[in-house]
């Protein structure tokens, strides 16, 4: 059957009984995506874990007038096997599989649902199909064996199509799951994608470097011009085409082929320069911290509401696919209440004098290197900033301006604590993050992780011929200990997990330049990337450079 591209707006009708199904709707409400009634819909998506029953019929109606009719979840394991729905979508279901962690592949027809899809491995069960009819478009596969299986489908000449993943309140609460729901709706529904968006990059050649290789990595982008002070590069070979070279940054800023500018500076410029490309109605990507004060933050935000511009800030912290995994943990209870976060960044070295070492550009040690640490503890603490307290040691390092050692330490309104230290003096390898709770601990391997100022080189391990590979200390016997990039928990019976983190070929700034081109180029929301995360950063910060310079004060925040 024949369809056309849905004008406007498609609006969803979602009919579900299943717990934890509202983070979905309310996904796709964000994107624009629902919800309305079921008389209104241009789409019928249903995830319920019962027979239809006398709602079968009304579905396939529906479906022959051109509103595709989607079936997710358990639904299509909960149909019998007489039912008129499965006789028109094309594909019988078999047995469900028990739970595993998943690998989807892209299927020939679902390019533009696996498009930014990213790493996503849920654990569940699916249905393994018995048959498949010639029409029907395989959009998500998984492998079985030796062969691969569609779990998500598409029948046009019927109107109906299948997804088997989301009978579980994980699968069901992940936003990688929303997503693809989404883009399977848009996909039935004939909606489209806008053309790729071209982009600027201004900034320092070592922090653009890994804005650059992320931005050529990710769909929906176009690196188009790029300011970083040095000479003209060759594409890789079979890479895109090289950007072009800009001298001047306001020429970039102003340049009015570029629809997005990602500000790259030092710290001290980027409140500058985003405001100049906000003011020349450019969306704006600024590497966290945003700037120095919470003022400068809402003045931003202020500008870019005025011109309907998005501001958006790359956290790097929240980025780390390690941090990623102990979040999950911390978020499924893993270690009960959170009552103690500590960060440690550092190890002891000569700081190399760049503008990272100079206090006037960088904002300071904590602002330069504690950054990514405090976007990590805020994002674990869903409670206001009650006080902040710092305090720095400057009694080494002379040949720089900032400081030798610093701490920061922050309590919570629920009166939970966190410490921030960031040190050019410690000698011993440290954990790079630790979040104590009422039942347990989880401790974040980072040994030899921090570069140090300017990312100058790896952090100082212990020498001697009999120093071996790095550790905490004396936890146990060395046994539980985590690799590099792992997670472990330890809970207060005594009982040891060990979360395993792959290194992954890309950077920390892919997801994030997904996502960004997932907004401007899909309409899905981006969460957690704009001010309303970027500011308690700032304002922590600020408050902590006012304390150190009264000698460890607390300051209280409101």
């Amino acid at each position: 059957m024949e369809r056309t591209r849905v004008p406007g707006v498609p609006r969803i009708h979602l009919v579900s009984n299943l717990p934890g199904v509202n983070a979905l709707g309310d996904h796709l409400r964000a994107a624009g995506l629902g919800p309305t009634s079921a008389r209104s819909a241009d789409a019928l998506l249903v995830l319920i874990d019962r027979p239809l029953d006398h709602v079968e019929q009304d579905l396939l109606d529906r479906a022959r007038t051109s509103v595709p009719v989607l079936l997710a979840g358990p639904t299509v394991r909960s149909l019998p096997a007489d039912s008129p729905l499965v006789e028109s979508s094309g594909l019988v279901p078999g047995r469900a599989t028990p739970p595993y962690k998943l690998t989807l592949r892209t299927g020939p027809q679902g390019e533009a649902i696996m498009v930014r899809a990213g790493e996503f491995h849920p654990r569940e069960s699916w249905v393994m199909p018995e048959k498949i009819a010639d029409d029907v478009e395989r959009l998500i596969l998984v492998r079985h064996g030796m062969t691969d299986h569609p779990i998500c489908t598409w029948r046009p000449s019927a109107g109906l199509g299948m997804f088997t993943l989301g009978a579980g309140a994980e699968v069901l609460a992940d936003p990688a799951y929303h997503r693809l729901v989404g883009r399977w709706l848009r996909h039935c529904l004939g909606v489209l994608d806008a053309p790729p968006v071209s982009v600027g990059l201004l900034g320092t050649a070592e922090i653009a470097a890994s804005h650059r290789a992320a931005i050529d990595a990710t769909d929906g982008l176009a690196l188009a011009a790029i300011c970083d002070g040095g000479a003209p590069r060759p594409a890789p070979h079979g890479g895109p085409r090289a950007p072009r070279r800009v001298e001047d940054p306001d020429d970039l800023v102003n340049d009015p082929e570029l629809a997005v500018v990602v500000v790259a500076t030092p710290t001290h410029s980027r409140l500058e320069w985003a405001g100049r490309a906000l003011e020349a109605d450019k969306h704006v990507v600024v590497q966290g911290p945003l700037c120095t004060r919470a003022a400068d933050v809402d003045q931003l935000a202020e500008l870019a509401n005025a011109r309907s511009r998005i501001l958006a800030v790359h956290a790097e912290g929240t980025s780390d696919p390690a941090y990623q995994a102990l979040r999950a943990a911390v978020g499924r209870g893993a270690v009960g209440e959170p009552l103690w976060i500590q960060a440690h960044r550092g190890s002891r070295h000569r700081p190399a004098g760049s503008w990272h070492d100079d206090e006037r550009i960088s904002g300071g040690q904590l602002f330069d290197r504690g950054a990514d640490a405090l976007e990590q503890i805020l994002a674990l603490i869903d409670e206001p900033v009650v006080w902040v307290s710092a305090s720095t040691v400057k009694r080494v390092w002379y040949h720089v301006s900032n400081a030798d050692h610093s701490r920061l330490l922050v309590r919570f309104a629920g009166g939970g604590e966190a410490q921030v230290v960031v040190s050019d003096l410690a000698g011993a390898p440290r954990p790079r993050l630790e979040v104590l709770g009422s039942a347990g601990a989880l401790v974040l391997d980072g040994v030899g992780a921090d570069p140090g100022p300017g990312g100058d080189g790896p952090a100082a391990r212990p020498g001697g011929r009999h120093a071996g590979p790095p550790t905490f200390g004396d936890l146990d016997d060395g046994g539980d200990l985590p690799g590099l990039g792992a997670v472990l928990l330890v809970t207060h019976d005594g009982v040891s997990t060990r979360y395993p983190v792959a290194a992954g070929p890309e950077s920390s700034a892919v997801p994030f330049y997904r996502e960004l081109a997932d907004l401007l180029v899909s309409g899905w929301p981006l969460r957690g990337r704009g001010v309303e995360a970027a500011r308690p950063v700032v304002a922590v910060l600020e408050a902590a450079v006012r304390s150190a310079a009264a000698g460890g004060e607390q300051i209280v925040l409101r």
